[in-house]
């Protein structure tokens, strides 16, 4: 199904390749973060803002049902970003801890919306299982830098797990979307690793009416 990976352990390989460099902090600083925190803490964003905006394009319409799950999605990120927007624009180290849990609540967010999509796409349980056991022991390698890791490791187990959706299922659409999202946030945080940080490029996502 995937154009970009040809199957789900080849994403998962591409994907520990990538969370290790991320989790290592080897890839290029923003020229202008405050530090290590700020820059990660863009990234984080930076990734959820890729996959929400592509499921918000994506969604309504045949998947309608996943407006509301969506729309808290995009209510914790608007959060997150408020947060990180006080840290950044004040240098106000004094809300670091805010920006912590508020991107956490962000990830869980994104785990909730990928599991109502995981139980529509009745992939089997020992396989999603698999997939989440490996996912788990590459995100332990890259050690406790901050969530970028656990962003990127939640989009691409939802990917994978699309990834092993036949394309003749009825809901074959939806694994689709699932792996486009992933893709669009991937290519996203590409895009910005080396580049200035710039809130505007993170703005607030629009809920689903």
């Amino acid at each position: 199904m995937r154009t970009k990976y040809t199957s789900a352990a080849l994403s998962l390989a591409i994907f520990a390749a990538v969370l290790t460099s991320t989790g290592c902090n080897s890839q290029p600083n923003h020229p202008n973060q405050i530090n290590t925190f700020d820059g990660a803490s863009y990234d984080s964003l930076t990734l959820a803002h890729g996959a929400l905006t592509s499921l918000r394009a994506s969604l309504p319409g045949a998947f309608a049902q996943y407006s509301a799950t969506f729309n808290q999605a995009a209510a914790t990120y608007s959060t997150a970003l408020a947060a990180y927007t006080v840290y950044r624009t004040a240098a106000n180290a004094s809300n670091q801890a805010q920006v912590t849990v508020a991107v956490r609540n962000l990830t869980l967010s994104i785990v909730v919306l990928e599991n109502a999509f995981e139980t529509a796409m009745h992939v089997s349980s020992g396989s999603a299982a698999a997939i989440r056991d490996k996912a788990a022991h590459i995100r332990a390698l890259a050690g406790p830098h901050v969530s970028v890791a656990d962003i990127l490791t939640e989009l691409e187990i939802a990917a994978s797990i699309a990834d092993m959706v036949p394309a003749a299922q009825p809901y074959a659409a939806l694994a689709a979307i699932v792996i486009a999202a992933t893709d669009q946030a991937l290519n996203d945080e590409n895009a910005a690793a080396g580049q200035p940080i710039d809130l505007s490029t993170i703005q607030p996502i629009a809920s689903i009416k």
